[in-house]
């Protein structure tokens, strides 16, 4: 077999679009510019190709119901048919009648039984010029006929083709063979297959053919299989193979039809290191989550970089804690690196240098090709040749850099330069929550250390006073006793006076103490049942709500985890402030609960006095008083107590209240088993 390109045929003269593709094969040869017709059983042209029509000069239109009889010269359509039923297919020299002479011609005619169309019996028919004066016996007419169809459908594709012998030499090659492979066709026929064959794959080749010939199996996939192919300049290519073997004149061959797929295999390569790159970028964003030893992350993040790019080596550098002039770089994490941790390294004329001196990654593909920098000088290795480095933070105040180096000259895809932005910001982030967790912890512990002293302070002072006031107390007392003859009514009431502030102070005092030891002293948490809580307050007050005639309603309380001690507190406070502010009338107070998400809701509302809005958050605060001494009597300190109650617990408390509306006070607290 031997390639060669197909004979141009004649332009028509009318500007009509090409008929209807005639036969199966119809795309093939429009390509091929091979002229092609469908006819019905008696001989009438139902469809034929712009090929066909510029063959015959008659546009497409006037050929449709054309009879073939009126287009061939030396051959009748009865004669044609009967070699069509005797050998089917068949071919035969014809001529065809044109629109303004002869064409010397072979006709290849095959008959269907049934027509897709219309269901009756169809001839297709495929029609090539011939060359009278090269032509050779007319009995091999119809293999030079279907040998340059076949010929110029190969031509016409974008597909290698290469058609072997058994022993697998090449007896074909179509042009599309030296665009995937660089061989030249013509040089490729005669020679072996094993040319195009990896040297590591050509026994396999030549193993696998000789099994199929002796025994027919077939260890591959012949419809489709991805093999590589051996480009002339020394790489690899990577195929799409489809093969298939006939035999002709009694000798066997093979045929494969193969495509370069380096497009498809390079989009898949691309996409793996994506996927590679987004699940490391996944495992190290939920890793800076749970980790809080920020040189293990660090020492991840340089492995996971390092692989996930393949490259040779990963660091990375702090540079604010590098040296006092900033000129440094201190290595905290590295991966393939022979330096210790906490060595330093000039930033001086390097990438990192660049890095931080600008707002954009620096990516070097060749060292050797770039001349802004004589190597990385970061990295102990001269044979370093490619790299990229970003900046850990952000690039008006960096905290360092992150560096990726090859041995080898390589080109960073825009992935690549996302996928290492990405991880320096997982690891700024980590840094920057790092630092506020620090500085967070050590204002806690500064806190807790200021209030325990406090705490302290609070007790010592409210105990250590509480003997002076009573000897004041004492002393006044038996002032009165003894002189009371010798005193008139001033130095009475000025002893009245004293006695009740001494014990105001008393009173002020043990609410001090009593405020300082909630946290200290709170007994632990168990489970508590409020409504039961609350009896045991009722009964307390059980004076106080008789004198004032208050009428109390309680809903059905939940039971909660807390210190029972300092919930019945809570709402002893809460239930004599409202006796205590209802004002003119008798109180009426209502007790509630509700459940919101994971805690309780529980209000103390009263028709009472109200609060002024200005002042309700003073209310919360200790020796706060809205009211003199003279209207209502308490040291201003039992709604802070509430306050550090409901905090203690775990909630919060807040109140609603209008002047002369009453007011309502609500406290949270998580509900059991919701913590």
């Amino acid at each position: 077999m031997k390639r060669g390109p197909p004979t141009d045929p004649s332009a028509t003269e009318d500007g009509d679009s090409p008929g209807p593709v005639p036969c199966g094969t119809g795309g093939l040869l429009e390509a091929a510019d091979v002229a092609c017709f469908r006819a019905t059983g008696a001989g009438s042209i139902v469809a034929a190709n712009d090929a066909f029509a510029q063959l015959t000069g008659y546009a497409p239109a006037d050929l449709r119901e054309r009879s073939l009889d009126a287009l061939f010269d030396d051959a009748t359509l009865g004669s044609l048919l009967r070699n069509v039923e005797r050998d089917s297919p068949t071919s035969e020299p014809v001529s065809v009648r044109t629109k303004t002479d002869s064409v010397p011609c072979t006709v290849h005619l095959e008959r269907r039984s049934r027509d897709d169309t219309d269901g009756g019996p169809s001839i297709t028919g495929i029609v090539r010029r011939r060359d009278v004066t090269t032509r050779s016996a007319v009995g091999s007419e119809s293999d030079i006929t279907y040998g340059r169809t076949f010929e110029a459908l190969a031509d016409a594709l974008p597909d290698g083709i290469i058609v072997l012998d058994t022993n697998s030499d090449v007896q074909y090659a179509n042009p599309a063979v030296e665009r995937i492979l660089g061989y030249d066709p013509d040089e490729l026929v005669g020679s072996s297959k094993v040319e195009i064959i990896p040297e590591r794959l050509r026994q396999t080749h030549l193993s696998a053919l000789q099994r199929y010939l002796e025994t027919g199996e077939r260890h591959i996939n012949w419809t489709y299989v991805e093999l590589p192919g051996q480009h002339t300049d020394g790489h690899e290519v990577p195929l799409g193979v489809s093969l298939n073997d006939f035999t002709y004149d009694g000798d066997r061959y093979f045929v494969g039809l193969f495509r370069d797929i380096s497009p498809r295999k390079e989009a898949e390569r691309t996409l793996t290191e994506k996927v590679v790159q987004l699940e490391s970028v996944s495992y190290l964003g939920r890793h800076a989550l749970e980790s809080t030893d920020i040189d293990e992350l660090l020492g991840k993040a340089s492995d996971l970089v390092a692989a996930a790019l393949d490259a040779e080596h990963a660091a990375v550098f702090e540079h604010e804690a590098a040296a006092p002039d900033r000129e440094a770089l201190r290595l905290r994490a590295g991966s393939g690196l022979d330096i210790p941790d906490g060595a330093t390294a000039s930033v001086t004329d390097s990438i990192a240098a660049a890095t931080l001196a600008g707002d954009d990654p620096v990516v070097i593909e060749d060292f050797e090709s770039d001349d802004r920098f004589d190597g990385p000088s970061l990295v102990d290795d001269p044979d370093v040749r490619s790299g990229i480095t970003v900046t850990i933070g952000p690039a008006t105040d960096p905290w360092g850099v992150l560096d990726v180096y090859d041995t080898r000259p390589r080109e960073f895809a825009d992935h690549d330069v996302d996928f290492l932005e990405s991880v320096a910001t997982i690891l700024a982030t980590a840094i920057e929550r790092q630092g506020y967790e620090r500085r967070l912890n050590e204002t806690v512990a500064e806190l807790e250390a200021s209030n325990e002293r406090l705490e302290q302070f609070a007790y010592a002072a409210s105990h250590d006073l509480q003997e002076p006031l009573r000897m004041v107390s004492s002393y006044l007392q038996l002032i009165e006793d003894r002189y009371a003859d010798d005193l008139d009514a001033d130095g009475r009431e000025f002893i009245d006076y004293a006695v009740d502030g001494a014990e105001r102070m008393r009173e002020m005092i043990d609410g001090l103490l009593e405020f300082s030891r909630i946290d200290s002293q709170g007994d632990p948490f168990e489970l508590v049942d409020l409504d039961a809580a609350l009896e045991d307050v009722l009964t307390d007050l059980q004076v106080m709500i008789d004198r004032s005639d208050a009428e109390i309603a309680v809903e059905p309380l939940p039971e909660v985890r807390g210190d029972a001690s300092q919930l019945r507190q809570l709402f002893q406070n809460l239930l004599s402030n409202a006796i205590e502010y209802s004002g003119d009338e008798s109180p009426r107070i209502r007790v509630a609960a509700e459940r919101t998400g994971g805690e309780w809701e529980i209000s103390v509302a009263d028709d009472g006095i109200g609060i002024d809005p200005d002042d309700q958050d003073r209310v919360f605060q200790v020796f706060q008083r809205l009211h003199s001494r003279e209207e209502y009597d308490g040291t201003g300190i039992g709604l802070a107590i509430c306050r550090r109650i409901v905090e203690r617990h775990g909630g919060r408390i807040r109140v609603d209240s209008e002047p002369g509306e009453g007011t309502t006070f609500t406290f949270t607290i998580p509900a059991a088993g919701s913590r």
